[in-house]
């Protein structure tokens, strides 16, 4: 991981404003660290180099952006930070459907499951799309996507509280994640859940996904999805950790070719 982040500088696309962020990595050990607290504001120079020192197994940020990353913490003294704007995001992963195809489980990564989550991404972004058009779809490095609708504004789905804004970022994800569920499938509770949190993290564009070895890539939006194949995707995604001393999807891949859409497809609905 270490060598990782030493030798290819992560590259975070300018749709993210990384100074209004909260960052956190994930050690070795299990525990979390937040990274503000050595910055009050983290740049691209700032969390290439505090990801080298820590080497961790996955770098996150907020979806929120904060008037003060640093003061974030705890969910009820985080209105002390000031929350400003922040994207929603949906996590689409093969487990949220139901395809029957041949998984190995001997491997980390599946190529149909990969194939199946491309296509129940490309349908959710159908749904948001009929609302925003600022879509940023980013490879979760392992089994799914994170589509970040950037556009996305809690006053469409509530009144903005001043003394509570915690509280309005909340109930405008619930209403929106509440309408995609009703609309698509590929909800299940769990995703409703973190969907709706506006205290989540995400995985960081170009960091590491330490249990594949993958990069988690941004694509960018649904017809760029849907013109990837899932062979260049994990390519694509490799290409960055192809100096390190593990196994990469690409060994993987030599077993695996480019797996066919499913005839019929039974989407597991929302489970809310």
């Amino acid at each position: 991981m270490r060598a990782y982040y030493r030798n290819e500088p992560l590259e975070v696309p300018c749709v993210w404003n990384l100074r209004r962020k909260h960052f956190r990595v994930l050690l070795l050990n299990g525990r979390f660290l937040k990274l503000n607290k050595f910055r009050n504001r983290i740049g691209l120079k700032d969390l290439c180099s505090l990801s080298a020192k820590y080497a961790p197994i996955h770098v996150y940020f907020s979806v929120l952006n904060w008037l003060f990353p640093e003061r974030v913490g705890k969910k009820y003294k985080a209105n002390r930070a000031v929350p400003l704007s922040g994207e929603y995001v949906c996590d689409v992963d093969s487990h949220n459907i139901l395809i029957p195809h041949n998984h190995n489980r001997s491997r980390p990564i599946c190529s149909q499951c990969l194939l199946n989550s491309k296509l129940l991404t490309m349908h959710i972004c159908e749904a948001i799309e009929e609302n925003y058009s600022k879509i940023q779809i980013v490879f979760s490095g392992r089994r799914g996507f994170h589509a970040h609708v950037l556009d996305f504004n809690l006053r469409d789905w509530t009144y903005y509280n001043e003394r509570d804004p915690i509280k309005s970022h909340e109930v405008a994800r619930f209403k929106y994640s509440k309408m995609l569920a009703g609309r698509c499938d590929g909800f299940n509770r769990a995703h409703f859940i973190l969907a709706s949190d506006p205290m989540r993290i995400v995985s960081v564009p170009y960091s590491l996904n330490a249990a594949t070895g993958l990069a988690c890539i941004p694509i960018g939006d649904r017809k760029a999805l849907e013109r990837l194949t899932i062979d260049s995707l994990i390519k694509n995604a490799s290409l960055l950790s192809f100096n390190l001393e593990t196994k990469t999807a690409l060994d993987l891949l030599q077993t695996h070719p480019e797996p066919s859409e499913p005839t019929q497809i039974s989407w597991c609905r929302g489970g809310r």
